[in-house]
């Protein structure tokens, strides 16, 4: 189902909370054996090193002139992830807003929902801020990735509309560890809390 236009509500009734967004985030990181100290630096360790060693074509007016995108909504987007290690997560969200996007999915061996903040990078949508500057600092140079940075921080308030609108649509928390400290404060900017390096999107029942 693909919302352009959200005129209905998918949250099915979160309830009101009973622990605030403190107390949850502090039970559920001394609780979860996947969000560990040391899972969390293994999994940081292995995204950058996957991430940055990712080659993607873009042609310059491509990066510059990246479509802006209205708000949209497409729930249970039947996408499959390309990498085998990818494949026991289902899509269930894929939102859209300016040059920004929040995909949510569901880890089905740990029954975890997960989500992950990405831009738009040439008509590629991406998530990982060093392996990003890389790429375009690696084609482009460091002046034109400045300039794409600044075109798409510029727009943050995109992002952050978009934030306050997923979390009208869930009705679960999704946990997700931050792949580098620019990640960390991107999600702090536009209001997602970080503790430990993990960012948790909450529904709007919590306030």
């Amino acid at each position: 189902m693909k919302l352009n236009v959200l005129s209905s509500k998918r949250k099915q009734g979160f309830g009101t909370p009973t622990q605030s967004i403190d107390q949850y985030t502090k039970s559920f990181l001394k609780h979860s054996r996947f969000f560990n100290h040391s899972a969390v630096l293994s999994k940081q360790k292995q995204w950058f090193y996957d991430f940055t060693s990712r080659r993607h074509e873009y042609s310059l007016d491509e990066l510059l002139q990246c479509e802006h995108h209205d708000l949209s909504m497409d729930f249970n987007p039947g996408i499959v992830f390309p990498r085998t290690t990818s494949h026991h997560h289902v899509p269930v969200l894929n939102a859209r807003n300016g040059f920004w996007g929040i995909m949510i999915s569901k880890d089905m061996i740990n029954e975890i929902n997960e989500f992950t903040i990405n831009v738009n990078v040439g008509g590629i949508y991406m998530l990982h801020p060093v392996a990003i500057k890389n790429d375009i600092s690696r084609k482009y140079g460091a002046i034109i990735y400045n300039k794409w940075r600044s075109m798409v921080l510029d727009d943050l308030q995109a992002l952050k509309r978009l934030v306050e609108i997923v979390r009208q649509e869930i009705d679960f928390i999704a946990p997700s560890i931050v792949t580098c400290p620019s990640s960390r404060r991107l999600c702090e900017r536009v209001g997602i809390p970080v503790k430990q390096d993990v960012a948790f999107l909450f529904p709007s029942a919590y306030s």
